[in-house]
Formats: C-alpha cells, sequence, structure tokens
C-alpha cells in the first residue's frame, strides 16, 4: 500500500467587519407543465457537446485558470507535520456497486458514456430508488427489482424531455436531491449560456416515482435582465423550501470583470411538488465590504434538510489564501443576509492538475482538470458545518482535499478548524461529504472522491474522518481500467460535481452509516463513465453503557475478573480505590486520565479474602461512582 499522509492544523481566528449588501427581488416562476416520463418519443435524440481542449491564451475563465496552474508552487505553502492520531478510524466499507448503464435495443445493458464532462449528480430513496443525472440524461434504477425505470428502449430520459423542451435548446449541470420528509425528488439543471435564453429548470416529482409525471418550472438566467446568463449551480432544502444558488456570468469579456455575483433562489417546495404557483424570491448583488461573494455554496443539511439557510464561499481563484466566508441567510418581514469572513491558518490555494498515465507533467494545464478551489460539499448539523474543497498543499505537488469544521457556525463567533487529506502518489479531486455519526453528537463523516494518478488510472474513493478529527485509510470504490483520452490533447475534463447522499429508513429517519456516492473513473477505450456505491461508515464512538454501567460478575468467585463499566460526561483524571465494608481504605487499584464516553475498569480480585468490599472511582472532574462487591 501506498504510504499515506495526514497534515492537521486547528485553526481559529478573529472575524473581519461584517458588512453584506445585496438586492432582493420577487420573481414568476414559469410553470412549464406536468411532464410526463411514460410517454415515450418515436423521436431520435441527439446531443451535441465539444471534444477539443480550449486554447489557452484567451481572456476567459479557462484561461485564468491555467495561469494560475503555471504559476502555482506547492512549496509556496508551510510544511506540516503528519498529526499523531488519538485513535485509529476504521476505513470505510463498501456495499453495491453499479455504473450507470443504459440498454441496447435488444435489452442488455451496457455502460454509459456520457458527454463531457461527468455531471455527476444522484439522490436515493427511502424505498431504494436510485436516480442519476449526467451530462444531458436522467435515470433511475429501482435497487429492490433491478430494473431500469424510466420508460423507452435504452432507459433513459433525457433533460431535454424532462424539462419539455427542443432539440436546439442546451441542456446541462444538473442536480438531484431527495427530500426524506416529503419522499419526493427534485431536479435542477441549466439551459443555454447565453443572456437571452439562460434558464434555470426545476423539476419537482410529484410522487416517489421518478418515472411517475414531474411538474416543471423554468427560472430566469437573467433575473436583472442585464445581459447575463447563470452557471455552476449548487441545491440545497429546508423545511419549506428549495434553494438554488448560481453565479451570473456577462458574455464576451475577460473572466475578471465577466463574474457579476452570485445570486441565491429560494423557491416554496410544497407548492412545487404540488404543481401550484411557486413563489421565488432572486437575492442578487450580494456584496461583502463592497466585493462580490463568489461561487456560494448552499450548506445541506446533515439529513437533507437545513436547519438554516447558510452559504459558504472562498478566494477560489487564488494560489494561496486564507479566508473562508460564512454567508447566512434569514428570511422574514426584514430579511437579512449577514457574512462572516473566517481567518485560517492553514491555507488553501488553486489545486493542480490530476495526472494520468498520459499526461504531459512538464505543462501544469494538463491533465484531468480540477478547476479551481471553490467549496464543492458542505453539511450543517447542531452548530457546526463541515465543508471539502479541491487545494494544493506543501508536502508534494498533488491534488489534495481541503476539510473544513466551523464550530458555532450559528452563533456570533464561528471559528474554522482545518486539515488536508492527501497521498504521496495520487491527486484527489471533487470531494464531497456526507455525516456518519452514530450517535447525535458525533462529527464522523464520510468523503467521497475522484482520484488519480500517474500509476494507475482514474477512479472513485472514499476516506473516513473518526470523530477524533482523524482520517482512515481511503478505499478503492471504483478503479479505472485505463486513462481518460476524450480531447484532442492531454487536457481531459473529470467532471464538476461528485454526488453524495445518506440513505432513509422507512420512517424517512436517516440511516447515518449508510452513504451513497457517485464518481469518475476511467473505462475502455479511454472513455469518462460514472460509478455509483454504496459504502457503510464505521462507529468510532462506543454508545455509552445503558443505566451508567454495572458491576459484574457481582458476586465474583475466584479464578474470575470484576468489570465495572462507568460513563464520564467530561475528560478527566479518574482514580479507582479499594475499601473495606467500615470505609477503611485498603489500597489504590489504579488511575489515569479518561475521554469523554464510556469506560470500564477491570480488576483482579483474586488475591483478597473473602468479604464485603466497596470500589470507588472518583474523577477531577466531579465524577463519582461507588460499587459494593462481594467476593465468595
Amino acid at each position: 500500500m501506498k504510504k499515506l499522509w495526514l497534515v492537521l492544523a486547528v485553526i481559529s481566528g478573529p472575524l473581519f467587519a461584517q458588512n453584506t449588501s445585496f438586492v432582493s427581488k420577487k420573481m414568476t416562476a414559469e410553470f412549464v407543465g406536468t411532464i410526463d416520463p411514460a410517454q415515450n418519443s418515436s423521436q431520435a435524440l441527439g446531443f451535441l457537446y465539444p471534444t477539443g481542449a480550449p486554447v489557452p491564451g484567451g481572456d476567459g475563465y479557462k484561461s485564468f485558470i491555467a495561469q494560475q496552474k503555471q504559476l502555482q508552487d506547492y512549496r509556496n505553502f508551510p510544511q506540516v507535520r503528519s498529526a499523531a492520531k488519538t485513535q485509529t478510524t476504521p476505513t470505510p466499507v463498501k456495499g453495491f456497486g453499479t455504473s450507470l448503464y443504459r440498454l441496447t435495443p435488444a435489452g442488455n445493458p451496457y455502460d454509459y458514456t456520457g458527454g463531457i464532462p461527468n455531471d455527476n449528480a444522484m439522490a436515493i430513496s427511502k424505498d431504494g430508488i436510485l436516480c442519476a443525472a449526467v451530462n444531458s440524461i436522467f435515470w433511475a434504477l429501482d435497487l429492490n427489482s433491478g430494473e431500469l425505470l424510466m420508460p423507452g428502449p435504452i432507459g433513459i430520459k433525457s433533460l431535454q424531455q424532462m424539462a419539455g423542451g427542443t432539440a436546439f435548446e442546451n441542456y446541462y449541470d444538473p442536480k438531484l436531491i431527495y427530500d426524506p420528509t416529503q419522499d419526493r425528488f427534485v431536479l435542477v439543471f441549466l439551459k443555454d449560456n447565453d443572456a437571452a435564453n439562460s434558464r434555470i429548470i426545476v423539476c419537482f416529482s410529484s410522487t416517489n416515482n421518478p418515472s411517475d409525471p414531474w411538474h416543471v418550472y423554468r427560472l430566469n438566467g437573467n433575473p436583472l435582465n442585464n445581459n447575463r446568463w447563470t452557471d455552476f449551480p449548487a441545491i440545497s432544502l429546508s423545511e419549506t423550501g428549495l434553494v438554488v444558488t448560481a453565479n451570473l456570468i456577462i458574455p464576451g469579456v475577460s473572466w475578471q470583470v465577466g463574474f457579476d455575483g452570485s445570486v441565491i433562489w429560494h423557491l416554496d417546495k410544497m407548492a412545487g411538488f404540488n404543481g401550484q404557483d411557486v413563489g421565488a424570491t432572486v437575492y442578487t448583488q450580494i456584496s461583502h465590504n463592497g466585493k462580490f461573494t463568489r461561487n456560494l455554496h448552499a450548506v445541506r443539511g446533515h439529513d437533507n434538510i437545513a436547519d438554516q439557510l447558510q452559504f459558504l464561499s472562498n478566494r477560489n481563484f487564488d494560489l494561496q489564501n486564507d479566508t473562508i466566508f460564512l454567508i447566512t441567510l434569514n428570511e422574514g418581514a426584514d430579511t437579512t443576509i449577514d457574512t462572516k469572513a473566517l481567518i485560517t491558518n492553514l491555507p488553501y490555494g488553486v489545486p493542480p492538475n490530476g495526472k494520468q498515465g498520459d499526461t504531459d507533467t512538464s505543462d501544469a494545464t494538463k491533465g484531468l482538470q480540477t478547476n479551481d478551489g471553490r467549496v464543492l460539499g458542505a453539511i450543517q448539523k447542531d452548530d457546526w458545518i463541515q465543508f471539502v474543497s479541491t487545494t494544493t498543499h506543501g508536502n508534494n505537488a498533488n491534488a489534495g482535499i481541503y476539510h473544513g469544521y466551523i464550530s458555532n457556525a450559528q452563533g456570533e463567533t464561528p471559528q474554522v478548524s482545518a486539515r488536508v487529506f492527501y497521498h504521496s502518489d495520487r491527486d484527489y479531486g471533487y470531494p464531497n461529504i456526507a455525516w456518519t455519526g452514530a450517535h447525535p453528537d458525533q462529527i464522523q463523516c464520510l468523503i467521497g472522491f475522484n482520484y488519480t494518478s500517474i500509476q494507475g488510472h482514474p477512479g472513485v474513493g472514499a476516506v473516513q474522518l473518526g470523530n477524533d478529527t482523524t482520517f482512515s485509510d481511503p478505499i478503492d470504490l471504483k478503479a479505472g481500467t485505463t486513462y481518460v483520452d476524450r480531447h484532442s490533447d492531454s487536457y481531459e475534463r473529470w467532471g464538476d460535481y461528485f454526488a453524495i447522499q445518506n440513505m432513509y429508513d422507512a420512517t424517512g429517519e436517516l440511516i447515518p452509516s449508510e452513504v451513497w456516492m457517485a464518481g469518475f473513473y476511467g473505462d475502455g477505450p479511454q472513455q469518462n463513465r460514472t460509478y455509483i456505491a454504496q459504502v457503510f461508515g464505521q462507529d468510532t464512538l462506543v454508545p455509552p453503557h445503558p443505566d451508567g454501567g454495572v458491576a459484574f460478575p457481582n458476586p465474583i468467585v475466584e479464578g474470575l475478573l470484576l468489570t465495572v463499566q462507568f460513563n464520564l460526561e467530561v475528560q478527566q483524571q479518574v482514580k479507582a480505590q479499594l475499601f473495606n465494608t467500615n470505609g477503611q481504605f485498603v489500597q489504590d487499584l489504579t488511575g489515569r486520565l479518561l475521554p469523554e464516553g464510556p469506560a470500564e475498569l477491570l480488576i483482579d480480585m483474586n488475591g483478597l479474602a473473602q468479604g464485603t468490599y466497596i470500589v470507588r472511582l472518583t474523577g477531577d472532574q466531579g465524577f463519582s461512582k461507588v460499587e459494593k462487591i462481594v467476593k465468595l
């Protein structure tokens, strides 16, 4: 096994002055109609997408990112020694897995190769209905029967069909989410990339079966009617609403002036599920200290339902930076948007591209494109937020995963801690995150990601973050069989998303140990494909002993050992002593510093005379426990 490294740093710092401005506007969500996927079309479907790599040297975003990757030098980042683990975090376990596939006219399955890039979106219902969207198609599988649910000869539907669109409209960037409270799906994607025709398509399932009709709406991708188009959506759910974030782009100008702010859309999800008029509010021109916050990423609830509308942003184009923006939206009679700029001492920066067997390593713009360092996944629970992005780091020239933890995230003084997960040979890209704690107060999570290396091929992996903030060894969910070669040179797209979601039981309650992921792998002949995997997290926190624990066996006989169970509410120094029934001290047994949680005292009483004894446990933080033991 290749050597795995962990960089750990604790981050806390002051907040910049809070100063957020925005524009709020009520908008009409155009009701396209109720689209029935079961209505088969006799027409052929066509998809157009470019396979030639963009030419560096222009004024666009891709040219600027290429320049930044050429300038990036991981040696500018501080060297950080691997932190010692406080406990060994167990590796996650893979369960069911499937490639995204379609059917031949004869009904035989074969792996689906999509357009460029893979926009891996996925959602799964409590009844085992697995949905996915990649590039310009929608796919659904009943895990109980093993049958594809989309009607038609090949078992997939195009986003064009889901939108009720025409053959000359371009549909892309799909995102999927499952609502466990309503037992419904939401599919969001974009239409066209020019100001006149840009739209956000929002599809609400009418039932928990994706082959039943969907209620479809269109949002204006140029909401201020000022020559803008919408790009790069992210979505989340609250108890009452659907949140969509995206960027507004000015066409035909350089990247420096082409970005015109991120937007937040908030829709009435219940009206959408019922096919009614959807009240939509859009927040634009969101600025902190006079500057637009870029690439707002909607924070999902740990169970897919967010308690608070919150968003994350960073300085994703920078070679090195230390700022994480935490944005909180409070809707009401007096709606507010508050931005806190959190300062870190573990920097992030534009990541290097992923390397394949055919990558020209002398050119930093080649390889699998990691794009910039924007936040790619974020979840909230209780008073914390955890998030992930792709970054460079100071230990080698490979792309790593930046994991951040924000404590007191909904309070006045949030603080952020971070660590980097990286590998000696592999590049990691496009991470996403899901909570897997078996107990409510855990922070344990699973992180899914794509990986690649010169020696291997692009694949899908996962790693567990333990409750002690240490990482497990990673596991391979799907190893690629070849490198990907879709472009005319060694510049290749690695996808824009990695999908992840928890599973739910029959009542809609989250099953914290079970997570589903969808990522990117290479398969012959040099194609990009999507793999979906079920992954089980392994608990890293032992549950408390019931009723405060017991002492057993009691009475105890010669030849056996005595076990005294107990629970600690906080970490403390614990001492164990032995007394007789008259309260007279017999001996000190043992003592040590113990962490919060369950613990046990083991006593060999075989050298003691028969009689009754008192075992007393005391801690320097107030813990006390007394057990009367009879030795026969």
